[in-house]
């Protein structure tokens, strides 16, 4: 009698098991999907800076023109959409590692002077970018996290976003 409820579970849990493996590679093959870690870093920023000029997501604030990024820097940028894509940086480096401050991004968006030195990046423009990314609901400030309290992890919306955008710069760069 045991070895029969056994069978009929074991048959059961195939079914269901055969039932899950169609639906999962019929959702493969019929729409592709790339996440965020799957793309080059570079086509990333590239393709997410476009998308947050090009909806106007981010504003652009006066003092971005004469601001430097950090405080082994002379000059500040050329590029006019720098803002852009240093915002797709901060997203794509949050997405992927999870709980950053502000201290340790400022730490790794900074530079190295000629004497060794390692300068900081500027705390004010990582400050307003994670800002403005929580803003349209990118970021949000982790209170729950006894380590990293008030560190910036991504939303459930902003993760959807990003790995859209993902995809759109996955099948671009197939074609």
């Amino acid at each position: 009698m045991r070895s029969i409820q056994v069978l009929l579970q074991l048959k059961e849990s195939q079914e269901i098991f055969k039932k899950i493996f169609i639906q999962f590679f019929y959702h493969r093959m019929s729409a592709p999907f790339y996440t965020v870690k799957d793309v080059p870093a570079q086509d990333f920023i590239r393709g997410y800076a476009e998308y947050l000029k090009k909806n106007n997501k981010i504003k652009i604030p006066e003092w971005a023109s004469i601001v430097k990024t950090g405080l082994g820097k002379e000059i500040s940028p050329i590029d006019q959409d720098w803002m852009y894509v240093r915002a797709a940086a901060l997203a794509r480096k949050i997405y992927v590692r999870g709980h950053w401050g502000v201290g340790n991004l400022t730490h790794m968006f900074g530079s190295v002077n000629d004497n060794g030195k390692h300068e900081s990046g500027s705390g004010k423009v990582i400050r307003y970018l994670l800002q403005q990314l929580e803003s349209i609901k990118v970021l949000k400030k982790d209170n729950k996290s006894l380590l990293k309290k008030g560190s910036r992890i991504v939303t459930k919306e902003g993760q959807q976003d990003l790995n859209r955008i993902a995809t759109q710069v996955a099948l671009a760069a197939r074609k």
